[in-house]
């Protein structure tokens, strides 16, 4: 089977070039016969790459320790679940699931297009097979990347890492490789359209859904990560500005601002050359998240060891790429002209101008102090302190820009409409003066004026949701007939009400869980009746006992009563687990309440021999919010993804185009 793996790479590998150079000989010469084989290599590489996927998975599934990397990500104890997961639990496996990803996001598309043979898909299905032959490539060619080699003889399984077996940590890689290979889509077509010199909205409604669909994916894989690492990891937190944790916020940043680009693109032609440039950093910045976290240079908890041939391929990659993006762009500059003129600050298209802008450059920033800083200054480091000083202002500023956008008229917007427009905004912030107040988040002046942001965030998308209703209502309806009509018509107005209003939590919950978190540390003997207490909460400890575990761990769990006021809220029980082959992880536990999250752990792993437990006691408010309001941005981008009939847009687009009346964040 280890030779059938091998081999499906070579045939991968093999494909891919096939792929390749079918399909832009066919888009030089304009030739469909090429494209047509070229298709077909294409139906070649997946099957290749779906034989060397299969061939894994069963040596995981029938627990073939033969696989070298089997025995690295798997032991005879785990379940099935677990064992699934093995497969792109290391680098090996990962490289093969995204080179998985990128033939079936390529046989996609060549399938659809089979019948017509579009130059434009036949180029971006060439530029997918290229990335493709990329990462069969760093398989075939380097033996720290082929999961198909065999164990030494005598290997004893060593097991997947205790760290990950959480299912957030199951389903978060998945999902980010799923999201990244959604938007090397967008700069496929990007490309393509480019070397035709195509400047017509065609390549945007080709590769438009696959950016949401990335966007979505990349949205989901962030989220996931943010609660493993906050119920699993145990530091007292959910992002700690970790190199590879940053890498993959980078590219969702320009993401967003690539769907409200191709938004304008395609409803008004504006924005051209922005569209092009978002697409092609979006997919560089994808590729400069895996060299972070595989290449070993940066350091990061996340990232794997060292490896000097992945070093070389996928700088050279990047290197290539951003050349390669750049030369074309130049080329084409002139047939990309879109005149995107702005008379007033106070028009929507100044905003949606100032929103990409930031975007970008928060996106330049976070990637500069991550990956620059340390390449360039390696006796400096950035600190969580910095970092927190140039997200939060902009993440506040681009919650308020991104709000308020889609009520102001396009060109200008007079006087007395802002005035209007802005009544109800000024409303809720004055509305949720005194939620804040009762939250006691006075306490931090720049906090506090970043959640009266958030409330006025909050009634720009009421607003922007009323004044859509009104329209709909028309003379002699009713505003609730006007609301059903609103959420009901079109796919992207109703996705940008909801994923603006999940903007808005997570932005004040990431406010309030990091700006007002409160943390103290005491050690308790181990004697019932022993308290700890913090902000009006206290735990009483009654008693720690064991248990066995998964891979034949022993827990040890400390079991505590809390209450607040004197008000009983229920028992936590922070836990120790201890592994045969990787020692001993604490575990945190968390008991969530409307407006805050009380967080146990204990610092020192502990057993029941243990005279003293070392407890650490976190309070996080507002941070269930960041969690609502994740569900909410994947929920309005597949909203946006869902199909709608043709009728029915109709009678949306009657009420007001959907470049008028917003776009999906």
């Amino acid at each position: 089977m280890l030779d059938l793996g091998r081999l499906a790479l070579w045939a991968a590998l093999f494909f891919a070039c096939a792929a390749a150079g079918f399909l832009f000989l066919g888009l030089r010469w304009n030739r469909e016969d090429l494209q047509r084989n070229g298709y077909y290599a294409v139906y070649g590489l997946f099957l290749a790459t779906v034989v060397a996927a299969a061939v894994l998975l069963q040596a995981f599934l029938t627990r073939d320790f033969g696989f070298r990397y089997v025995a690295e990500n798997s032991d005879a104890s785990l379940s099935t679940f677990y064992r699934v997961a093995g497969f792109w639990a290391g680098h090996q496996g990962s490289v093969l699931f995204w080179l998985l990803l990128l033939a079936v996001a390529a046989i996609m598309l060549a399938v659809a297009d089979l019948g017509r043979l579009e130059r434009l898909s036949g180029g971006a299905v060439g530029v997918l097979a290229v990335v493709s032959a990329v990462f069969a490539a760093l398989m075939v060619f380097d033996s720290g990347s082929n999961p198909f080699l065999a164990s030494e003889p005598g290997t004893v399984p060593f097991g997947l890492n205790p760290l990950l077996l959480h299912p957030g940590m199951v389903f978060h890689p998945p999902a980010l490789f799923v999201g990244y290979v959604g938007l090397a889509v967008p700069f496929a077509f990007a490309v393509s359209t480019l070397l035709l010199g195509r400047a017509d909205r065609l390549w945007v409604r080709r590769a438009q859904k696959w950016a949401v669909f990335g966007w979505l994916f990349l949205s989901l894989g962030i989220g996931l990560g943010a609660w493993w690492a906050y119920v699993v990891l145990s530091f007292g937190g959910y992002w700690s500005w970790d190199a590879v944790e940053n890498t993959s916020l980078v590219p969702w940043l320009t993401a967003t601002a690539l769907l409200h680009s191709f938004t304008l693109y395609k409803a008004r032609g504006l924005y051209k050359r922005w569209a092009l440039g978002l697409a092609a950093a979006t997919f560089w910045l994808t590729i400069l998240a895996t060299w972070t976290t595989r290449t070993g240079l940066i350091s990061s908890v996340h990232a794997f060891g060292q490896n000097p041939v992945l070093v070389w391929i996928l700088s050279t990659f990047l290197i290539v790429a951003a050349g390669v993006s750049i030369g074309l762009i130049v080329w084409r500059w002139r047939a990309f002209a879109s005149h995107d003129e702005m008379e007033s600050l106070l028009s929507r298209n100044f905003l949606y101008y100032a929103t990409n802008l930031l975007l970008t450059l928060f996106a330049a920033a976070v990637a500069f102090a991550t990956v620059g800083v340390p390449l360039l200054m390696p006796d400096r480091a950035v600190g969580t302190g910095t970092y927190d000083a140039v997200a939060r202002p902009l993440g506040v500023a681009v919650l308020a820009l991104i709000a308020v956008c889609p009520l102001l008229a396009w060109r200008r917007t007079e006087g007395a409409q802002l005035r209007r427009t802005l009544v109800l905004p000024v409303v809720t912030t004055a509305l949720s003066v005194p939620l804040w107040l009762h939250l006691g988040f006075q306490s931090n002046i720049w906090g506090f004026l970043g959640l009266l942001v958030c409330g006025f965030a909050f009634g720009a998308v009421i607003q922007f949701v009323l004044r859509t209703a009104r329209r709909a209502a028309g003379p002699g309806r009713s505003l609730w007939s006007g609301l059903v009509r609103a959420f009901t018509g079109s796919r992207p107005r109703t996705a940008a009400y909801i994923a603006h209003l999940g903007m808005v939590l997570v932005v004040a919950g990431l406010l309030g869980s990091s700006v007002y978190k409160v943390e103290q540390s005491a050690i308790l003997t181990t004697k019932e009746g022993e308290t700890a207490t913090l902000n009006g909460y206290t735990l009483t400890y009654r008693g720690t006992s064991e248990s066995g575990g998964q891979q034949s761990s022993t827990r040890a769990v400390a079991t505590f009563d809390v209450t607040r006021d004197g008000e009983a809220l229920g028992t936590v029980k922070p836990h120790t687990d201890v592994y045969p082959m990787s020692g001993a992880a604490v575990r945190a536990v968390i008991l969530g309440r409307p407006f805050e999250d009380l967080f146990v752990v204990t610092d020192e792993p502990f057993d029941a021999t243990s005279e003293t437990i070392a407890l650490r006691i976190v309070i996080f408010p507002l941070i269930r919010w960041v969690w609502i309001g994740a569900i909410l941005l994947c929920a309005g981008a597949g909203v946006s993804l869902w199909p709608v009939r043709q009728r029915q847009e109709q009678e949306a687009r009657a009420v007001g185009p959907a470049g008028a009346d917003g776009a999906t964040a």
